[in-house]
C-alpha cells in the first residue's frame, strides 16, 4: 500500500476511534467521518467499503497496538504471574473501549476470526504467558487453556458480564485469576 493510502487509512482509524467515543457508532455517518478525517468520501470508501467494514479494521488495529504494547512489556520484564496479570488487565481495557466505542456482538464468525493472523498473535502471547506461569502444564492444557480465555472475552461473552452480570473490569479479572490461574498451596 502507498505511504499516502497508509496515512489516510489510520488517519481515518484514529478519527474514527475518537469520534465514536463522543458519539454512539451508529449516530456517526461516514460522510461525517471522512469530514471529520480530512479525506474524502471516495477515499473512505475506498478503505472501507461499509460501517461494518470499518468497525472490523478498527478493533483489529487496536488488538495489533495491544499485542505490540505486551511484547514490548515482556521485553523487559519476567514472563511471570504478574505479567500475565498485566496482559489481561490489558486485554480486559482493550475488550472494555472496544464494548463502549463498537457495535456490541462479535463483528465476524467466529470460524473467520479463528483463521486471521491477528488470533493467532494473541493466541501466542497468551501461550507464552500461561506457560510463564505453570511451565509444568501440558502443550495441549496450555492451548486449552489459551482457548477458553480468548474464546471467554470475545465481544458476546465479555457484553454478558458487563450488561447482565454487571461484573467491573476488576472482578472480572479477579474472576478469571482465580479460576484459570489459582496460586498453588
Amino acid at each position: 500500500m502507498r505511504q499516502d493510502a497508509q496515512q489516510n487509512r489510520q488517519k481515518i482509524l484514529t478519527t474514527a476511534n475518537q469520534l465514536f467515543r463522543e458519539h454512539t457508532a451508529a449516530d456517526v455517518t461516514m460522510a461525517q467521518l471522512a469530514r471529520a478525517a480530512q479525506v474524502g468520501v471516495g477515499t473512505l470508501y475506498r478503505n472501507f467499503p461499509t460501517k461494518g467494514d470499518l468497525f472490523l479494521a478498527l478493533a483489529y488495529d487496536q488488538l495489533g497496538s495491544y499485542v505490540r504494547q505486551q511484547r514490548a512489556y515482556l521485553a523487559i520484564h519476567p514472563v511471570d504471574r504478574a505479567a500475565l496479570k498485566h496482559a489481561l488487565k490489558g486485554y480486559l481495557a482493550f475488550r472494555e473501549n472496544r464494548y463502549q466505542v463498537l457495535p456490541k456482538g462479535s463483528l465476524e464468525p467466529a470460524s473467520q476470526y479463528y483463521q486471521r493472523s491477528d488470533y493467532q498473535d494473541l493466541v501466542d502471547l497468551f501461550a507464552e504467558l500461561i506457560h510463564g506461569v505453570d511451565p509444568h502444564l501440558a502443550p495441549a492444557v496450555v492451548t486449552f487453556k489459551t482457548d477458553l480465555l480468548i474464546a471467554f472475552l470475545r465481544s458476546d461473552s465479555y457484553a454478558l458480564q458487563r450488561d447482565v452480570r454487571h461484573y467491573s473490569e476488576t472482578e472480572i479479572l479477579n474472576q478469571l485469576m482465580t479460576l484459570l490461574f489459582p496460586v498453588a498451596e
